[in-house]
């Protein structure tokens, strides 16, 4: 035999060994589980009796019939009179009790409604009784009539709540100061302004096809604390002494730039530039928040655009570079200092 076959024979014996082997354990196992379950009794059960109609398909077991007397027991049928009763049940079934058949002549098992018979009784017809009519009291209508509520008193309605005012920094800066106060050895407003290494710019243009009237801007820088002064141009200081130092200052966007006041009254122009320099103001920050919200102002007060340097509008990216560029011209100006 070649190798080839013997591979094949030894490979069938090893499948009918194992097989072989199947079997014989699953014999053993069937009669160890019979043997246990001997063991436990399960040989004395007796059979059921519900074994036989026991449907494995159904909740119960099955379904399992019920006698006619046991429905009419319980009610779901109609009791028929006419059947002969048993004397089990001749004591249960009364007048007063009993299941009363229906008028028409159809009998579809369902169950009627009992019929309560009452005793019959001499006087069985109504008697008729005489409406005895009694007149009312009269009442006085006077007396029972509801007083009529006086008229109210008219009250004020009550106004409406006032939005509060909302004042800016520069009107409580200008508040505090004295307006018109006469000035003595005093220099002119902006003249002890130091020379500029930096301008911030921020450019008030009225909206195409319109223009700045002179009076008005004249009583708005007034308002909000600027002064004449140099240059003929308005500037405000810190304070309303003119030797502290120029926050910023306001000019006219158009050449020459000069705001006189005895010709504000017929000027008009397209637009203003708030400037401010530095070095300069003590607090260059706040000064900027100040002239920034001068600008604001005049656009709420007289419309216009808030315009930067390069005239492009103003973005709030704008307005944070240039507080960037205040914070690093004061850091170059320590570094200086050390």
């Amino acid at each position: 035999m070649s190798l080839r076959e013997w591979l094949i024979a030894i490979g069938t014996l090893v499948i009918i060994g194992i097989v072989i082997d199947g079997v014989r354990r699953m014999r053993r196992a069937r009669k160890e589980s019979m043997a246990i379950s001997s063991g436990m009794g399960a040989d004395e059960l007796k059979d059921s009796p519900l074994d036989d109609d026991f449907n494995p398909e159904l909740p119960n077991g099955g379904a399992r019939t019920v006698s006619r007397s046991t429905l009419e027991d319980r009610g779901y049928l109609k009791r028929d009179m006419s059947a002969p009763v048993s004397a089990d049940q001749e004591d249960d079934v009364t007048p007063e009790s009993g299941w009363s058949a229906r008028d028409d002549d159809e009998d579809d098992g369902i169950l009627s409604p009992p019929r309560v018979v009452k005793p019959e009784t001499e006087e069985s017809e109504p008697v008729e009784r005489e409406a005895v009519s009694t007149p009312a009291p009269a009442v006085d209508r006077s007396k029972t009539r509801p007083s009529r509520p006086e008229k109210a008193k008219a009250e004020p309605e009550p106004r409406a709540e006032e939005p509060p005012v909302v004042t800016t920094e520069v009107e409580e800066d200008t508040a505090r100061r004295t307006p018109n106060k006469p000035r003595k050895n005093q220099p002119l407003a902006g003249a002890n302004r130091p020379e500029a290494r930096e301008v911030l710019v921020i450019n008030v243009l009225a909206r195409s096809g319109e223009q700045f009237q002179g009076s008005k801007l004249k009583s708005l820088f007034e308002a909000c604390g600027l002064e004449h002064g140099d240059m003929d141009i308005y500037h405000r200081h810190e304070s309303e002494d003119t030797t502290t130092s120029v926050q910023f200052s306001v000019a006219n966007a158009v050449e020459p730039g000069t705001f006189r006041p005895q010709d504000m009254a017929g000027l008009s122009t397209p637009g203003i530039s708030f400037f401010m320099s530095l070095p300069g103001p003590t607090n260059a920050l706040q000064a900027f928040e100040f002239m920034l919200e001068t600008a604001q102002c005049v656009v709420r007060n007289l419309g216009g655009e808030l315009k930067d340097e390069r005239r492009s509008v103003m973005t709030p990216q704008t307005i944070e570079h240039c507080r960037q560029r205040i914070r690093e011209f004061e850091r170059k100006q320590r570094s200086q200092r050390a």
